[in-house]
């Protein structure tokens, strides 16, 4: 049983490790070339759409609640979010950038 334990933390840990922001990034760029109908097929409906001269930005925002830490002299609470912002131009994915502290994948 303690050797169940012990494996299933490794993988857990395992797993952990691998997940990335440089990881996040690669999968957004698969997204480039992509079409905006296949982009919102895999993605859902952005939270959000700008239009700019000829280029719509479609944001997908997350919001994974906070982070606490501290002790005995206070606490900090850290917000816990990824913004994920895709740039169309003629119905085409041409860009794809992300900000925040939860935009990782494996």
């Amino acid at each position: 049983m303690k050797f169940l334990k012990s494996l299933y933390l490794s993988i857990a840990l395992i797993l952990v490790g691998c997940s990335t922001a440089a990881n996040y990034q690669a999968n957004l760029q698969a997204w480039v070339g992509q079409s905006e109908q296949a982009l919102e097929a895999g993605w859902g409906l952005p939270s959000s759409i700008v239009i700019s001269g000829n280029t719509r930005y479609l944001t997908y925002a997350r919001n994974d609640g906070v982070y606490v830490q501290g002790g005995y002299w206070g606490r900090t609470v850290t917000p816990l979010y990824c913004s994920t912002v895709f740039s169309i131009q003629n119905n085409v994915v041409v860009q794809a950038h992300f900000q925040g502290n939860e935009c990782t994948s494996y």
